[in-house]
C-alpha cells in the first residue's frame, strides 16, 4: 500500500477524515503538500481525465488525496505538480453530498481513481473500511466500466456525457 497518499488540508472535522482512517489501517500515507513532485494526484482543477493508461504513473510513483472541504475547493487550485489528473463525473453515495454528481469524499475519489486504473479489489478493499460507502462501486458499475475503458480525454467526456 506504499502508493497511496494524501495531503490532509485541515479544513474540517480530523475525526471524519476518511483518509485520516485509511491511515489508521495502514493503507494511506499522510505527505505535505510540497511532497506531490512527480506523484499521480487527484484534482478537478485538471486540464486531463483521470485514465486507465495512468496505472502506470501510479505503479512508479503512487496516487495523491487532497483530503479537504469541497467548501474550500478553490485551495488547490494552484498547486503546481505535474501529473495532475480529473475524476469524471460519479454519483456519490457519502452522507455529506450523497447524490451530487462529482462531490466524491477523498475515500470515494481514492477508489474510483484505483478502478478506473485496473484494480477493482484494490477499491473494494478501501471501501470496505466504510459501511455508508458499501454501495458506491454498485450504485457507479456502469460509468466506472466505461471509464476504465477510456483511451483518451474526449472518450471520457462523451461518456460521461452519456450518464450524465
Amino acid at each position: 500500500m506504499e502508493k497511496i497518499f494524501y495531503v490532509y488540508m485541515n479544513q474540517d472535522d480530523p475525526k471524519k477524515s476518511t483518509m485520516k482512517k485509511l491511515e489508521r489501517y495502514g493503507l494511506a500515507i499522510h505527505i505535505p503538500i510540497n511532497k506531490i513532485y512527480s506523484k499521480l494526484y487527484l484534482t478537478p482543477y485538471s486540464e486531463n481525465f483521470l485514465l486507465n493508461s495512468d496505472k502506470e504513473l501510479y505503479e512508479r510513483h503512487g496516487i495523491v488525496v487532497i483530503d479537504g472541504s469541497w467548501n474550500r475547493i478553490s485551495s488547490i487550485e494552484n498547486i503546481e505538480a505535474k501529473n495532475g489528473r480529473k475524476l469524471p463525473l460519479l454519483l456519490p453515495v457519502n452522507p455529506v453530498n450523497y447524490g451530487k454528481p462529482g462531490k466524491l469524499s477523498s475515500l470515494e475519489a481514492l477508489a474510483a481513481a484505483l478502478y478506473i486504473m485496473g484494480y477493482p479489489d484494490l477499491a473494494d478493499e478501501f471501501i470496505s473500511k466504510y459501511s455508508w460507502a458499501q454501495n458506491f462501486i454498485k450504485t457507479n458499475i456502469n460509468p466506472l466500466n466505461d471509464y476504465s475503458r477510456c483511451t483518451t480525454n474526449g472518450e471520457c467526456i462523451a461518456v460521461q456525457e452519456s450518464y450524465f
